[in-house]
């Protein structure tokens, strides 16, 4: 089917949004497709962030595709609408998010049609991990959007006390007591053990996933990512401080970067912090994420 087609198929009761399956490794993921009402001046993906399901963005996708582009999001393996096994069940791991599904949510969208840009939007967790991809030749921009390498020191009272609660108290004797990580008690989705184990790892190591790289992690792709990316983070942001954005920019050492520390103030908004860039209460910022680098 074309994608003209496609769009004909599709009624305006459902605004456009098609519904996808993506193979990735042994597993399948689901995604939705948010289609312009003409021809795409451009494809986008959000990779989204650890325990954020999809439809977190879909009023962002909706945006994206009211300004003429492409949009695809998707959920994790496991997570969200991508569930085939419980989270007690599932072995998957946030290398498994990071790697395998990223990447194929990626070549899915190069499948969808052929339009003359791409671009990777990648929150938390989604901007990390593309130094590790395939076909970075065939990614025109990035935008990484509250995304660092985060390591536990980082952060400041009060926010530190929560973190410490995280990775070394209450949440680790949970996680192992139940077989998976609780997320809905924390206002997040709940998710594989295995997630949260390697997601503890990397953030309460000094060099993130470094000791991970070519054993757990393949090493990364000698083929560089050299286009413009722009890393957008936010001055209330506890989660993810500029000192983690600073780390995250060594990754992309071959990249035209340039860098956004974003005070909500600057456009009369009240917060946005780690999670809420991509709440329709904050749409004043969207423009930097779609417009950017």
């Amino acid at each position: 089917m074309t994608m003209e087609q496609r769009n004909v198929a599709m009624s305006e009761s459902d605004q456009r949004v098609e519904k996808i399956t993506i193979p990735s490794d042994d597993t399948e993921l689901t995604g939705n497709v948010y289609w312009p009402s003409g021809a795409p001046k451009s494809s986008v993906i959000i990779h989204g962030a650890t325990g954020v399901p999809q439809m977190f963005y879909a009023k962002f996708a909706r945006w994206v595709a009211d300004q003429g582009h492409l949009c695809l999001t998707y959920d994790y393996r496991d997570f969200g609408a991508s569930r085939r096994k419980s989270a007690r069940e599932s072995a998957a791991t946030m290398s498994d998010w990071g790697l395998y599904d990223q990447q194929a949510a990626f070549d899915a969208l190069l499948q969808l049609a052929d339009t003359p840009k791409t671009h990777v939007i990648g929150h938390s967790l989604g901007g990390f991990m593309l130094p590790f991809h395939d076909n970075l030749d065939k990614v025109d921009k990035v935008t990484t959007v509250a995304s660092g390498l985060v390591y536990w020191r980082d952060h400041r009272l009060p926010y530190v006390i929560q973190v410490i609660l995280f990775w070394f108290l209450a949440i680790p004797f949970i996680t192992r007591f139940k077989g998976y990580l609780p997320g809905k008690a924390i206002g997040l989705e709940d998710m594989p053990a295995g997630v949260y184990w390697q997601w503890r790892k990397w953030c309460t190591s000094r060099n993130f996933f470094e000791a991970d790289i070519g054993t757990v992690l393949p090493p990364m792709n000698p083929n560089t990512y050299k286009g413009p990316i722009k890393i957008i983070g936010f001055t209330d942001d506890d989660t993810a401080p500029k000192i983690s954005l600073d780390r995250l920019e060594g990754l992309y050492k071959d990249a035209q970067v340039t860098r956004r520390m974003i005070d909500p103030r600057e456009y009369d908004l009240k917060d946005v912090g780690h999670l809420q860039a991509f709440a329709s209460q904050n749409a004043a910022v969207w423009p930097e994420i779609l417009d950017s680098p």
